[in-house]
């Protein structure tokens, strides 16, 4: 009797198993999005990233690629930013796809450039092919939340004293062209960073 006992919920379990591998291989190949979804309400923020590529990859909806971007970017998943920035900026659409994704406040292509350069620093690309892509977004004027501002602010540069004072010439050469508070006050603001390393 007990061996019965034993036999029957082994094989109710491997029963279970068995259908729960097959909704999991159904939910992967038909409704990655859903599996995101459900994997980002508990906070599996890897394998959520996974799904809404998988999605992006599926389906190709600009949707999907935005959100892979975003989580790649939430998740300091830098290859992935690097990867799906570079798609999103050479889109025909990306002006579009701007205007539809930019807040009250800030703008969805700096957003992109920024984040990406960040990534790209992060990833050891060289200085001047980082800031010469952080240029987009400051060409001719000095918008609030551009590229060069994200790379001076973030935590990642701020102790790289070469790569810093390249940022000063760009911003300093900026500068002759572009008459701008913020700007005039970037630069001061890496002249104390550069007196502090130093």
């Amino acid at each position: 009797m007990k061996k019965l006992i034993v036999k029957t919920a082994l094989i109710t379990l491997a029963s279970l198993l068995a259908v729960f591998l097959l909704v999991l291989t159904a939910m992967t190949m038909y409704a990655p999005r859903t599996m995101a979804t459900l994997l980002d309400g508990v906070g599996n923020r890897s394998l959520s990233l996974w799904y809404t590529e998988l999605a992006y990859q599926k389906f190709g909806e600009v949707d999907d690629l935005t959100n892979v971007f975003d989580k790649s970017v939430t998740a300091e998943d830098y290859e992935r930013t690097i990867k799906y920035g570079n798609i999103l900026i050479g889109r025909e659409d990306f002006s579009d796809i701007c205007a539809s994704q930019d807040g009250v406040n800030v703008s969805y292509k700096n957003y992109v450039y920024g984040n990406t350069a960040l990534a790209m620093y992060a990833e050891d690309y060289n200085d001047e092919e980082v800031l010469s892509f952080a240029s987009a977004t400051a060409n001719g004027e000095y918008p609030d939340y551009n590229a060069y501002q994200m790379l001076l602010y973030s935590p990642l540069v701020s102790q790289d004293k070469a790569f810093l004072s390249a940022l000063k010439d760009k911003l300093s050469a900026l500068s002759q062209r572009v008459e701008d508070e913020d700007l005039q006050s970037d630069i001061l603001y890496i002249d104390k960073i550069l007196q502090d390393l130093t």
